[in-house]
């Protein structure tokens, strides 16, 4: 299974497109191993990885420390930082073995940055669909990244197996929850950072390669209430020099991308600065696929497939499980499938050959 998900990300890749980017500054202990990265009122927000001091630091334009917050909470295993209008959030959700069951999020006022010493608010949660803790490198129940509204939280899973990253939701109070799946995206990558700004979302993530070794990537695409605009997104292969271990994504003062990485296999910590293309315009209709919804249970819709084409479902290892035709609306049923990964291969409205991955509840 390992092994299929290796090849899965690495057909993938093929289509993603080559970005250069450029460096922006080097970063110091204590954030070699920066894990969480965000924006604020045109100021520049950090902290580290598990292990690292409790503190939020801010920086400046040249990744120097300016100032410090201790948070009066351990940093078990921080992951990501997002904020709103009036708060900020951070992630203690890293569970790279799946076994954790002290998962939360730390809340404190935007207003008490800068103070020494803060007692944040905790936000604890499980997962819904995770009933099995038993410990495994590829669990699918690992989350480095999240963003936050002004009444919701989302997290992006990494989803080490399945390579759908499912999308969970939580309210912005102080509670213990059960976060539920609200969404799935899927970048052909482990994701590692979120950033969400005028209804574009932007991750950030790798893919490990069998020479063990990273490939860094950069993907977009929108996000209105919640919900993942299906047929949007497009990913970028960053190629540069430096850290390979991207770890956080956000917008800089000046509109470019920010993405950050930890001190890797030689390379330092740093933050890399990206200026995406222009768009070209396009006249025609962008065509989008995608299946409605994903993950699902009992029926997905084919976004824009061939009016009386087939739809075939392979399991992942490419056993052709069964063929169905689709009903006017696209739509196929799958309730009889047992839960797991699938591949389904259908024809669009273009004549082109589309390949989507379902997971079946």
């Amino acid at each position: 299974m390992r092994i299929i998900a290796l090849i899965v990300f690495f057909t993938l890749l093929q289509g993603a497109t080559a970005q250069t980017i450029k460096k922006w500054y080097n970063l110091s202990s204590p954030l070699t191993e920066i894990s969480g990265m965000t924006i604020w009122q045109n100021r520049y927000f950090a902290h580290g990885d598990g292990g690292s001091p409790a503190m939020v630091f801010e920086l400046d334009a040249k990744g120097k420390i300016i100032d410090t917050t201790t948070l009066l909470q351990p940093n078990t295993d921080w992951e990501d930082m997002s904020a709103n209008a009036t708060h900020f959030f951070i992630g203690d959700f890293g569970n790279n073995n799946g076994t954790r069951k002290d998962l939360k999020i730390l809340k404190f006022p935007a207003d008490s940055l800068g103070k020494k010493r803060v007692m944040p608010e905790v936000i604890s949660f499980s997962y819904a669909d995770q009933t099995d803790f038993t410990s495994s490198q590829f669990t699918n129940f690992d989350c480095e990244a999240m963003v936050a509204t002004t009444d919701s939280l989302y997290l992006f899973s990494k989803s080490k197996v399945s390579g759908i990253c499912r999308v969970y939701s939580l309210p912005v109070v102080s509670g213990n929850y059960v976060a539920g799946i609200s969404d799935t995206v899927q970048p052909p990558f482990w994701v590692t950072g979120a950033h969400l700004q005028n209804n574009e979302l932007m991750l950030c993530g790798y893919v490990p390669n069998i020479m063990f070794s990273l490939t860094p990537l950069f993907y977009h695409c929108k996000m209105v209430n919640g919900r993942i605009q299906h047929g949007s997104g497009k990913a970028y292969n960053l190629t540069y020099t430096g850290t390979k271990q991207i770890e956080t994504v956000c917008r800089s003062t000046t509109g470019s991308i920010l993405l950050s990485g930890e001190a890797y296999s030689g390379d330092s910590a740093a933050v890399f600065e990206l200026i995406l293309p222009a768009a070209k315009t396009n006249r025609t209709k962008t065509q989008g696929h995608g299946l409605i919804p994903n993950p699902a249970g009992d029926k997905i819709q084919l976004k824009n497939n061939l009016p009386g084409g087939y739809c075939g479902i392979y399991k992942p290892d490419g056993q052709l499980v069964k063929n169905l035709t689709p009903n006017i609306y696209g739509e196929i049923n799958i309730a009889q499938l047992p839960g797991g990964l699938y591949w389904i291969e259908y024809m669009d409205d273009r004549g082109k050959k589309v390949f989507e991955r379902l997971l079946k509840l």
